[in-house]
């Protein structure tokens, strides 16, 4: 009897709560398509790092883990409150609590199994999906291949049953502890409209307001650090839950004002509605508002990195092998041998690069590149300091090895007079080369030498070909100077075989401390932020560092993905369920309007206010809080990447697909309140 009880109440629940089952169906499906990746031997043999996936997935499921508990908590309690005459009832006809609220278990355990099912089938759909762009990243074909892995499966199993087990269990003790008076009248509770401590209410509400343009000024002010980041997010939390406090205090406060713009077109009934629901669900309200900023700025992220990606990570390395030595006479003999035997050179180039004791364009550079002006936390450059940026000296490359080179990667060759130089630098920076060739003076030998031309292509500059940029001067302006360092530049047929990196590293000198053994040049790699050399600045795979590279942006971009679609159903999946199970109230509510004289058509727009209201509080709250963060991050990106985006592209991307999503939820919504407002 009592399971037949519970499967019919469970499939109403499906039915009245049918949002909220589709978003636990999406995120059950979400769960298993990146357990799969973990335990994708797809994946698992383009992954760079081994561990990384799965720490990366299982750092995001935290997130995700009590996300969902608060929302499986959140319905389990909504639902036990709907339905709470319907518990008292039982009782009352001689039922235990004990069995009620084992009953009430029982459906939300089939609810969840319902749900969990055809998650798993969409989990396959979507895992086909992702391994696509994985691949597609890394420029390999896939083969839709089904690959259901039992170890994802359970994982997913146990996640999912862990979470419910959470809500359930706190929920079943409240059960426990109601009387049959708690039960009946439950539902009868109305929606507060008092106002106590009103004056206090919209002081916060003032506090909330001026800690977001004190937290927006630490973040242009650079003044955010890791010792002071955690204490500043959760004073943004507070905040914004601060606010929603004071909001229903104003709007009581112009209600009980009784202006005559309160009583035109139902804006009386809509104050009160709004004021009312924000009063008694200012935490709510506040959570969701907390998801929505997480899911845009998680998106703006993404979105970056995916820029990066598909434009600027093939850049970073033009050869596909070169190698670096401090000691000039090196022949590269060893490294040579072992490529030789791993793969097929098709060309090489072993030459030097050169300085001359002179840093005039270290310091122009010092003195006027962003990276150094507008960031209080770079180290500047002088004579008692040393940084990792650049060399200690100028850089400098003959003629005839440019050329050489510039062949080689199929550039066109360059001419050069005896008296000129050119300039070879990173894109992000010509223009501060630009100005470099019209305010300063490049004098060798006593003689003034002359700018003629500055190049941008990809050209291996994060400490091999220069750091940032190199100069080019003819072979004999060149013979006054000092060799620097040795360089080989390799081009071999194909892509170079797995783990030719590592096995070139293992014959490198270079050590941890950035120095070689055989001389005090400090290796610099450069003012790249997203892909930076570091300790591999010596050997270069292009093949093999790329893939790295690509690996560990999907990494991170998936996860953060991940995240920002469970953040965003689960809070659209509170504001549908909380309409409309409130519309058989607003059905008397809309009634009462009809009998003042007013249409089905002008209903309808109440209604459409009604929810639009509601549904954008939460969502231009987050489009407030975190829009200057998200261009702040931006422009910071464009302009540390040389990206050739829009900082606004990023944000509006990711403005644009939760609004796709949100728009998708509140038709949902709103057609279905309509018809429940409407029916007979």
């Amino acid at each position: 009897m009592l399971g037949k009880l519970a499967i019919r109440n469970a499939k109403r629940s499906t039915r009245d709560y049918l949002v909220y089952f589709i978003t636990m169906t999406i995120a059950s499906g979400l769960m298993f398509a990146f357990n799969s990746m973990i335990f994708s031997k797809d994946v698992r043999a383009l992954c760079a790092i081994g561990g990384a996936m799965e720490a990366m997935i299982g750092l995001a499921s935290i997130f995700i883990i009590i996300i969902l508990t608060w929302l499986i908590n959140y319905m389990i309690n909504f639902m036990m409150e709907k339905r709470s005459k319907e518990f008292g009832t039982y009782l009352l006809i001689g039922m235990k609590k004990k069995e009620v609220s084992n009953l009430f278990m029982i459906e939300n355990q089939l609810l969840g199994a319902a749900a969990f099912i055809p998650g798993v089938l969409l989990g396959l759909l979507l895992q086909q999906i992702l391994t696509a762009i994985f691949y597609s990243v890394f420029n390999k074909d896939y083969q839709i291949s089904i690959e259901f892995n039992i170890g994802a499966l359970l994982l997913t199993l146990g996640l999912y049953v862990f979470i419910y087990i959470l809500a359930l269990i706190r929920s079943k003790k409240k059960l426990k502890k109601m009387n049959i008076n708690d039960m009946m009248y439950m539902d009868k509770q109305n929606q507060s409209f008092d106002d106590k401590n009103s004056k206090m209410k919209q002081i916060l509400f003032f506090v909330s307001i001026l800690y977001f343009i004190f937290f927006d000024v630490m973040i242009f002010g650079g003044w955010i650090y890791i010792e002071n980041v955690f204490f500043l997010i959760a004073g943004l939390i507070i905040s914004v839950y601060l606010m929603y406090y004071g909001i229903s205090s104003f709007i009581i406060q112009y209600i009980k004002k009784e202006k005559s713009g309160v009583y035109k077109s139902g804006k009386l009934f809509l104050l009160r509605q709004f004021s009312s629901k924000i009063k008694t669900m200012q935490f709510t309200m506040g959570t969701l508002t907390i998801l929505f900023t997480a899911s845009l700025l998680g998106g703006t992220v993404s979105m970056m990195l995916c820029d990066y990606n598909k434009k600027e990570l093939d850049k970073a390395i033009a050869f596909d092998i070169m190698l670096f030595s401090d000691n000039v006479q090196d022949d590269f003999k060893n490294q040579l041998d072992l490529i030789n035997k791993e793969t097929e050179i098709k060309d090489k180039r072993i030459y030097n690069i050169y300085e001359d004791k002179a840093e005039d364009i270290n310091q122009f550079l010092y003195n006027n590149y962003y990276y150094f002006t507008e960031n209080p936390s770079a180290i500047y450059k002088d004579k008692d300091r040393n940084t990792n940026e650049y060399f200690d000296y100028d850089t400098y490359m003959k003629l005839s090895d440019y050329n050489a080179l510039r062949r080689m990667i199929g550039y066109e060759e360059v001419t050069l007079s005896e008296d000129g130089y050119l300039i070879h630098v990173k894109e992000r920076m010509k223009e501060y080369m630009l100005k470099y060739r019209n305010e300063e003076k490049l004098v060798k030998e006593g003689k003034e030498l002359k700018c003629e031309g500055v190049y941008t292509e990809p050209f291996s500059q994060s400490g091999q070909n220069g750091s940032d940029y190199i100069i080019i001067v003819s072979d004999r302006v060149v013979e006054k100077m000092s060799p620097f360092y040795s360089l080989v530049a390799v081009d071999i047929e194909g892509d170079a075989p797995e783990g030719l990196q590592e096995n070139l590293e293992k014959l490198s000198k270079f050590k941890d401390d950035y120095k070689y053994e055989t001389s005090n040049i400090t290796h610099a790699y450069g003012t790249d932020q997203i892909f930076s050399f570091g300790e591999t600045g010596s050997t270069i795979v292009k093949t093999n560092l790329m893939n790295l590279g690509k690996f560990v942006m999907t990494m991170t971009t998936y996860p953060i993905v991940y995240m920002a679609l469970v953040f965003v159903c689960v809070a659209l999946t509170i504001l549908s369920v909380q309409q409309l199970s409130d519309s058989n109230k607003y059905k008397f509510r809309y009634s009462v309007l009809s009998k003042l004289g007013l249409n089905e058509k002008e209903i309808d727009n109440i209604i459409l206010k009604q929810l639009g209201v509601y549904y954008l509080c939460p969502l231009l709250a987050a489009v407030a809080i975190s829009i200057v963060t998200a261009l702040f991050m931006s422009k910071k990106f464009v302009l540390y990447t040389g990206v050739h985006s829009s900082m606004f592209l990023y944000y509006g991307m990711s403005l644009i697909l939760l609004g796709f999503i949100y728009t998708i939820y509140f038709i949902a919504t709103y057609v279905s309140f309509k018809r429940n407002v409407h029916e007979s």
